[in-house]
C-alpha cells in the first residue's frame, strides 16, 4: 500500500512511499454511549415524558478507499501510439505502414516503470494526471442526537406527541479539489486588461485609438503569456463576463510560469477529509387515533431546519469524488468554507403527512345493513378506503453564473442585481413548462475574483401529493379471503416541478439558455421505484388482486 505526503504543504515536487495504512488516525477514541429515561409523572397511565442523547459514527465506506487507491501515480501505465503521431513517453511508437506491410502486432515493453510516475514532473494542466487522497489525520464522522418528547392519551383513543429532535455533524467527510486553480494571483493584470478594453484598446493596451494610452499589463511584460493570448478570442470572451477563474485555468493550460496551481504534478487532486460539520433541530408533533370503530387516522407535522457546508455524500455516487465545475455537491471556493455554509439542499421546513384506513360501516356486522348475508354482503360489505396525504415546503437551491470568476474548479454564483428576487413559478412565451423567476435581469456576473451571492438562498415551489385506494375483501371462508384493490397514486394529477437545478429541461445558471425554467422533471420517482413512499409525477391507476390464506 502506498501513502501521499502531504499535499500543498511541503516545498518542491512531491511524491508516493510506502505506507501501511491509508491515513494515520486509529480513532481510539470513537466511543458511541447511549442515555435514554422514560417517565410517567405522578404515576400518570396516559402521560409519557421520554428524553435521549446518543452518538453515532459513519464508518469509512469501499467508495472511498476505491477513490484514493484508483488514483495512485504509477498504479499502471497505459501506451497510446497513433500511427505517425504522438506516442505515450517511455513506450515503443507505432510505424506509420499498411497491415499487408507487416504492422506489428504488439508493443515492446514500456522503457519505464510504472513506479517512476510515483513522483511525476510539473505538467500543464491538461496533461497532468489527476489524484485523490485522504487527509492524514482523518477523523471518523461523529453526529450527536438528542431528543426530549411528551406523549399524552386523550379520550376518544386519540393519542398525541409533542417532541424535538436535535442533531450535531462534527468531522463528516467532505471532497473536494485542493489543488483548486486560484485566480488572486492574475486579478491586477485581468483588471487592467478590461481597462484596456473598456478603452478601446487591444486587452495588452496596444492598438489604442487617438489620445488614449493603453495600460502594459504585467503577465505580458512579465513573459508569463503572450499579447496574443490575452488578445485571443477566448480571453474576449473572460473579459466580458468577468471570468478571471476561467483565464487562470487557460493560463495553467498553456504555461507553468504562472504557478497558480499549489502543485503543479498534478490536475484535479480529490481530497477527502472530515472536515465538515452540520447542524438539525426539529419540532415534531403527531396525533393518532387507533384503530377502532373501522377507523385509523394518523396526522404528523415537523417545523425543522437543517444547516451544512455540503449536503451530499462526497464519495458515494461515484468513485472519482462526483465532482465537477457545475454540481451542487462541489464547493465554489475552498479558501472560503464559510461562503458555503447554508440551509442543506434537502432541508424542508414544513413536512405534514395524514393517512386514513376506514372501514365502511356497510355490510354483515357493520352499522348498516348488518344482516346482509349471501351474495347481498359480497355485494355491498368488505368495503375500505385509504388515503395518503404529503405536503413538504421546497428544497433549497442557488443560482449560479455560469462563469468562473473565482477560480477553475466550479462556476461561482450569481451576483443580484438590487432586492433578491422571488421565486415565482409562472409561464412564459415559446417555453414549455414552468419558469421560476419573472426577471432575468435580476442576476449578473460577480466580479472577478469573487463568488457571487450566498448558497441556496432561493426555496422551490412545495411539494404536495395524495394517494387514494379502495378496497373490496371478498370472504371465501374463514381462512381465505380474496382482495381486490383499485390504488391511485398522485390522485388528483398535481405536478410537483422541481427547481432549475434538478429539472430535466432547465438549468440555475445565468448563462444558460435554460435558465430558470423547471421542466419537466418532478419530485415524484419513475414508475419503476416506490411511487407509495412520494407520490407519481403523473396520476397512475393501478388494479390487483390478493390473496390471503
Amino acid at each position: 500500500m502506498t501513502g501521499p505526503v502531504r499535499i500543498g504543504s511541503l516545498p518542491g515536487l512531491v511524491t508516493f512511499r510506502h505506507a501501511d495504512r491509508w491515513y494515520q488516525n486509529n480513532n481510539l477514541d470513537a466511543i458511541a454511549p447511549r442515555l435514554g429515561i422514560a417517565w410517567s409523572p405522578f404515576g400518570s397511565q396516559k402521560t409519557a415524558i421520554r428524553a435521549g442523547w446518543g452518538i453515532s459514527f459513519d464508518p469509512l465506506s469501499s467508495f472511498q478507499v476505491t477513490a484514493v487507491s484508483g488514483k495512485v501515480p504509477g498504479i499502471t501505465l497505459q501506451c497510446n501510439s497513433v500511427p505517425g503521431g504522438s506516442t505515450t513517453t517511455g513506450c515503443q511508437s507505432v510505424p506509420d505502414i499498411r497491415i499487408a506491410q507487416g504492422f506489428p502486432q504488439q508493443l515492446a515493453p514500456p522503457s519505464i516503470q510504472p513506479s517512476s510516475l510515483l513522483g511525476p514532473a510539473p505538467q500543464l494542466l491538461n496533461s497532468a494526471p489527476t489524484l485523490a487522497v485522504f487527509d492524514q489525520t482523518l477523523k471518523m464522522p461523529t453526529v450527536h442526537e438528542w431528543n426530549l418528547s411528551v406523549q399524552q392519551e386523550l379520550p376518544g383513543g386519540l393519542v398525541t406527541e409533542l417532541g424535538y429532535i436535535g442533531k450535531r455533524g462534527l468531522r463528516l467527510f467532505r471532497a473536494y479539489d485542493i489543488n483548486q486553480i486560484d485566480a488572486s494571483p492574475i486579478l491586477p493584470s485581468f483588471l487592467i486588461m478590461q481597462q484596456n478594453v473598456a478603452g478601446k484598446c487591444a486587452a495588452d493596451g496596444s492598438g489604442c485609438p487617438t489620445g488614449v494610452a493603453g495600460k502594459p499589463v504585467p503577465l505580458v511584460t512579465s513573459g508569463i503569456v503572450t499579447s496574443a493570448f490575452v488578445n485571443s478570442s477566448q480571453s474576449a470572451t473572460d473579459l466580458s463576463q468577468n471570468a478571471a477563474g476561467n483565464m487562470a485555468g487557460r493560463i495553467e493550460q498553456t504555461t507553468l510560469a504562472a504557478r497558480l496551481r499549489p502543485n503543479q504534478q498534478f490536475g484535479t487532486i480529490t481530497y477527502l477529509d472530515s472536515g465538515g460539520d452540520s447542524y438539525y433541530h426539529a419540532l415534531q408533533l403527531t396525533v393518532r387515533k387507533r384503530f377502532s370503530a373501522g377507523l385509523l387516522v394518523g396526522l404528523a407535522y415537523s417545523f425543522s431546519k437543517s444547516i451544512d457546508d455540503q449536503s451530499v455524500d462526497p464519495v458515494g455516487a461515484s468513485s472519482g469524488g462526483g465532482l465537477s465545475t457545475t454540481n451542487s455537491r462541489t464547493p465554489t471556493d475552498i479558501r472560503n468554507w464559510r461562503n458555503e455554509r447554508a440551509l442543506s439542499e434537502f432541508d424542508r421546513t414544513h413536512v405534514v403527512t395524514g393517512n386514513f384506513v376506514y372501514d365502511l360501516p356497510i355490510g354483515k356486522g357493520r352499522h348498516w345493513l348488518n344482516s346482509a348475508s349471501g351474495v347481498a354482503n359480497q355485494i355491498v360489505g368488505g368495503w375500505s378506503v385509504n388515503g395518503l396525504y404529503t405536503h413538504m415546503s421546497g428544497e433549497p437551491f442557488s443560482v449560479n453564473s455560469g462563469v468562473r470568476t473565482n477560480n477553475y474548479s466550479h462556476i461561482s454564483r450569481a451576483d443580484i442585481v438590487g432586492t433578491k428576487p422571488d421565486v415565482h413559478y409562472h409561464e412564459a412565451a415559446g417555453v414549455f413548462g414552468p419558469v421560476v423567476f419573472d426577471d432575468p435581469g435580476a442576476f449578473a456576473f460577480p466580479a472577478p475574483g469573487s463568488d457571487g451571492a450566498g448558497r441556496n438562498i432561493f426555496r422551490a415551489a412545495p411539494y404536495w401529493n395524495v394517494d387514494i385506494s379502495l378496497i373490496k375483501q371478498f370472504d371465501i371462508n374463514e381462512r381465505v379471503n380474496l382482495q381486490f384493490r383499485v390504488e391511485a397514486f398522485n390522485a388528483f394529477n398535481h405536478a410537483n416541478f422541481d427547481n432549475p437545478r434538478d429539472a430535466s429541461t432547465g438549468s440555475p445558471s445565468t448563462t444558460s439558455p435554460l435558465f430558470a425554467q423547471a421542466c419537466c422533471a418532478t419530485v415524484a420517482p419513475p414508475t419503476t421505484q416506490s411511487i407509495i413512499q412520494t407520490g407519481e409525477s403523473a396520476r397512475i391507476v393501478q388494479l390487483g388482486l390478493k390473496l390471503e390464506f
